[in-house]
């Protein structure tokens, strides 16, 4: 390997966590001006009604991220740490999914069953959660060597694909009725709603070209 692989293989490493983290960083104090400073979301909920919108918008900036690295490793543990926040955000979302938390996906009749696009908001997110399942089971290194595969691609371009589509479809059903009435977002310092932005960060991705994986 030359110096210059090995440079460029270090930079990108770099690039990669300053990405993770920044995005991280930046999605959090988002959150928290949106639903804290400028809502109406008491500081007692940053632990997981907050953290679990940002969590859910970088988790999936994360994914995207593993699909255009070049260095497998990079891309891996890019992959690795986006499929960790979708987990984190999957186990939040089980917890706080209540009409107290998420009124809008519950039916006014009695207000104990989740409408349509509720369920099918969650369809779209276990499916993606699924692929994500997939894509960590190809990155064990003794399943690629069973597959004859030499570990090059731990995550595989098509199936992170499919989770961006299904992120994005996922959002949108979250989200997408207060999308186009930006006189809804007054009671939030008028910033984008984060469903908005995830899947903007999703369909960025997903029609991003796939490098070459280089080991």
């Amino acid at each position: 390997m030359n110096k210059e692989i090995i440079l460029n293989k270090e930079i990108e490493h770099a690039y990669a966590y300053k990405f993770i983290l920044t995005f991280f960083g930046i999605s959090f104090v988002y959150a928290i001006l949106r639903y804290v400073v400028f809502g109406l979301e008491p500081l007692a909920h940053i632990p997981l009604f907050i953290m679990n919108k940002a969590l859910s918008w970088s988790g999936l900036a994360t994914i995207g991220l593993s699909k255009v690295l070049c260095y497998s490793k990079e891309r891996k543990t890019a992959g690795l740490i986006g499929a960790f926040m979708i987990g984190m955000h999957t186990v939040i979302s089980l917890i706080i999914l209540r009409p107290e938390y998420l009124v809008k996906f519950y039916n006014q009749t009695d207000g104990m069953r989740m409408t349509g696009a509720g369920e099918t908001a969650i369809l779209f997110g276990v499916l993606g959660l699924m692929c994500i399942t997939c894509l960590l089971w190809n990155s064990i290194p003794s399943i690629n060597a069973a597959q004859n595969s030499d570990g090059a691609t731990n995550i595989f371009p098509k199936l992170s694909n499919v989770v961006l589509l299904c992120g994005a479809i996922h959002v949108t059903l979250m989200g997408w009725s207060d999308w186009f009435e930006p006189s809804n977002w007054a009671k939030f310092g008028y910033l984008p709603p984060i469903s908005m932005l995830s899947f903007l960060t999703a369909v960025t991705f997903l029609f991003m070209p796939t490098p070459k994986t280089t080991t």
